[in-house]
């Protein structure tokens, strides 16, 4: 199986992009309720596709007028044992 670690972020307004499908693919990569930013708001995620979910998975969504959502995360290169 491919590893991929993936990033996204939306600022402003994304709602109305944000499919079932999509939704379920970043359920997919560790992302969890909820994950649809509301009209207008904002939202931050890492995930990953592989065997098992690392713990620095991590998300944020803010809703209309509260700002940028912001995260950050270190992602070792190196997996561990």
């Amino acid at each position: 199986m491919q590893v991929v670690i993936v990033v996204v972020a939306v600022q402003d307004e994304a709602s109305k992009f944000f499919a079932d499908s999509a939704i379920d693919a970043l359920k997919r990569l560790g992302a969890k309720d909820p994950i649809k930013p509301e009209y207008r708001g904002s939202f931050a995620f890492v995930g990953y596709s592989g065997v098992k979910q690392p713990t620095w998975i991590t998300q944020q969504w803010r809703g209309d007028g509260q700002g940028p959502s912001e995260i950050s995360v270190k992602v070792p290169l190196i997996p561990s044992a």
